[in-house]
């Protein structure tokens, strides 16, 4: 084999391994380390909170300023708490991290999340990291404003499938 084509096929297979290794699939180690990096799990525990508080004014704007008795105060308090413990056990960070590594690796390459990881080590990404809870309340406030308009539509059309539905069985 001539060094001309032996230089040629060098070129070839290290063109070949770069262009594989930018298509490679994350590991699980450096994805979870970008969780820990990220904070990840804390952010959705951060979200508990804010799930309990925007059931709390969700139960207040249906009950457009009627004032519950002391015993449907106690019903209503009652099933908030058992909303926000049915959100914690359903979005856990263990059943999360397993369905967040499998998005993770079919959605980026291991240059990606090097890349990401860079990113949040430096000062803006750790800014990013350090403001997300502020972003995901805000977000939360910004989506209760859409969330309860929408339920009160929501609850007008089942109202009237109800209704539609009584008709049929009538006739």
């Amino acid at each position: 084999m001539t060094s001309t084509k032996l230089a040629f096929l060098l070129a070839l297979s290290l063109f070949l391994s770069n262009a594989h290794a930018e298509d490679a699939k994350p590991t699980e180690e450096s994805i979870k380390q970008l969780f820990v990096l990220t904070n990840a799990k804390s952010l959705i525990r951060s979200v508990d909170q804010q799930i309990d508080n925007l059931m709390k004014s969700s139960m207040e704007q249906a009950l457009k300023g009627a004032k519950p008795s002391e015993k449907e105060q106690v019903a209503l308090d009652k099933f908030r708490a058992k909303i926000v413990v049915v959100y914690k056990e359903e979005i856990s960070w263990e059943k999360l991290e397993p369905i967040f590594i499998k998005i993770y690796t079919d959605s980026l390459t291991q240059e990606e999340v090097d890349g990401i990881t860079a990113f949040y080590q430096s000062p803006s990404g750790q800014a990013m990291i350090k403001k997300m809870p502020v972003i995901i309340q805000n977000t939360m406030g910004s989506m209760q404003k859409i969330m309860v308009p929408m339920m009160e539509k929501l609850q007008v059309a089942s109202k009237e499938l109800a209704q539609d539905m009584e008709k049929i069985k009538k006739k």
